[in-house]
Parts: C-alpha cells; structure tokens; sequence
C-alpha cells in the first residue's frame, strides 16, 4: 500500500506540515503546536514522514516510528535546492515533499537514544576541552606579563607557583582561574571513564581498538555517529562520507584530482587524521629501532617518503577509515598485516 507523503518542518515550537496525496499532489497544510503534532501522530493514518536532519529530528523520528509512520530524515543541503522562491515554513515543507520522491537520495539513518547519548557525551566533552585550553592560556598569557613564562604542558603544581609570584592584586582572581582549570580537567578525566567503560562494555569498540591510531575516544565517535556501518556498501563509501577522498573536477577525457572533499563528519575525520599522524609517528620510531613492522607501517612509510608526512597522514587516514569499515562489518579484528584483504 503506497502511504500518503508529509514534509514535516520541524521546529520548538511550531510544526508545518505538507500532506501529499500517494501521487504527491499536495492536499492540505497544517501548522501545529507541539501538543497538537503529537496528537496528530498518534491519531492519524501511517505515512511517509520526511524530515530533514536538524535538532529533534532524531526524537521526533523515534516517536512518529513507535506510532507506526514510516520516516526519511533527508540532510538539509539536499533538501534546499527544492525550495522555491521565498523560504517559509511552508515553502520548506512542499520542499520535503518534493525531496521526498527523489529515490537517490539516501536518508539519514535514525539514531537511538543510547547513540545521542554517547553523542551527547563527546560535545560536553569537547566543550569543556576547549574551555580548559582556553583558560589555561590566557592563565599562562597573564603571567608572562609579569614575566613567568611557562611551558604549554606546564603542570597545575607549576601554574600555583608561578600565580604566588605574581601581584598581590591578581593572586585570588589568577588562583579562581586555576581551580576552574583543574575542574574543568576533573571534568574530563570522568568523561574519559565513562567513554572507557563504554568501549569495553561493546563489543564494535573493541575490534575498532586493534586498528593502530584508533583509541577509545574515536572509536566510541564512530559507535555515536555510525548507527549503522551495513548502509555504506564498501570501504571507499565510507571513507568518502567522512571526506577523506580527492575532491574531483573532470570534464571530457580530462580528470582532475585535488585536496580531500572534507565533507561529512569534521569531528571524527579530525579524530582519524590525528591518530593517523600518531601511527605514522609510532611506524618511524619502530623503523629507527629496527623493530619489525607490519605491512600497514610499511605501506605507511613508503607513502610518506614518496609524497610527504602530512599528505601521507591523510592517505593513512583514509585507508584507516576503510579498514574501520572492513573490520566493522565482518566481525573481525585487525592485525596490521591484513590491510590489503580489508581496505576494499
């Protein structure tokens, strides 16, 4: 049975609907009140819900599937070129309608509240990181007016003893300033427990957790972030979502490759890139030691002397991102030595 079409704007507040009839010809409008959107979702008949993917959608998905909708959420940038003329609420509605019938456009899958949780827990957790580094400098900048100059890694001890050497006006305000340092540091120190026994309580993290350069905090990231890895068809699919792959301008006969797309998830493509810097880096130290390496670090070396440290970082990334995939979907746990059998 084809169900009627509806591009739900959502908002706090006010909720615009668009209904379609099953040949998604728009039939009528509504705008609801949040009460009056959830009374419609548990009294009317099962649709297509169509969303895009912004602030609540995720909720709002959740709950329109328990009432028995069937639901898209759509990514907003695929959505705005349906928009026509004006942008309203209603105008963005009928987009979602329209948006709705292109069949090539892939939805976002809906997360459970345990993956917005963990989700959840790596914002707080990047917040309160660039709140410590940024008291922590302007901390280290105040003294170096007085002439205290202290080192980035400088220990709170440290910073005690340089903040008693300064003015007697600024000692109470300079020692506040470190106490909310050292909070904010105990802050992070129980979110890094949790993220920790989190990852060893499921059983993904831990098989992401033999790839080199993949720790605890990224692989729980790819936990949150990646509800499901079986949406993505191959390696190269993946790697390509989290934009580790060359940014293509080709015309004709003639192709032309540039830098990395750096579209999809920054957070975790940031997390990729520096614990692939950290693996090449730990691959150089093995070599120096004559230590044996596996065919990964190898691969990884003869991609560095051949196009430079920071260009190989990023290819190392990627073929990360494509071994996470491999690993992922088969159940399997990564050696090192596998690289060419898993990076398909």
């Amino acid at each position: 049975m084809k169900l009627n079409l509806v591009g739900v704007d959502l908002s706090k507040s006010v909720f615009q609907l668009s209904i379609a009839d099953p040949n998604y010809r728009i039939v009528s409008r509504k705008r609801l009140s949040r009460t009056q959107f959830r009374r419609w979702l548990s009294t009317s008949e099962a649709s297509h819900l169509v969303m895009e993917a912004c602030g609540t959608s995720h909720y709002w998905g959740r709950v329109a599937e328990e009432l028995g909708h069937q639901v898209s959420l759509l990514h907003p940038k695929y959505v705005k070129p349906y928009v026509r003329r004006n942008k309203t609420d209603a105008a963005d509605a009928d987009a979602l309608v329209r948006a709705g019938q292109d069949t090539d456009l892939i939805p976002v899958p809906i997360k459970t509240e345990d993956h917005q949780a963990l989700q959840s827990l790596h914002r707080i957790r990047e917040r309160w990181k660039s709140s410590r580094v940024a008291s922590l400098n302007e901390a280290r900048g105040l003294l170096a007016e007085f002439g205290l100059v202290l080192p980035k890694n400088v220990t709170s001890t440290r910073l005690r003893e340089a903040a008693e050497q300064s003015p007697a006006l600024l000692q109470p305000t300079l020692n506040a300033l470190i106490d909310e340092i050292n909070a904010l540091q105990g802050r992070l120190d129980n979110v890094n427990q949790i993220l920790e026994n989190t990852a060893a309580q499921d059983d993904n993290c831990q098989r992401l957790l033999t790839i080199a350069g993949i720790g605890v905090i990224t692989a729980t990231a790819a936990i949150a972030r990646v509800p499901n890895i079986h949406n993505f068809p191959r390696g190269k699919s993946f790697a390509s979502w989290l934009g580790l792959t060359c940014r293509e301008s080709s015309s004709g006969n003639t192709r032309r490759l540039g830098a990395i797309t750096k579209k999809g998830d920054c957070y975790l493509r940031t997390l990729l890139i520096h614990g692939a810097r950290s693996a090449l880096l730990a691959a150089k130290r093995k070599a120096k030691s004559k230590r044996h390496l596996t065919y990964l670090q190898r691969w990884a070396l003869k991609t560095e002397q051949r196009i430079g440290h920071n260009k190989a970082t990023v290819a190392l990334a990627n073929k990360m991102a494509r071994i996470m995939w491999a690993v992922w979907t088969r159940n399997d746990s990564f050696n090192g030595d596998h690289a060419c059998r898993f990076s398909t």
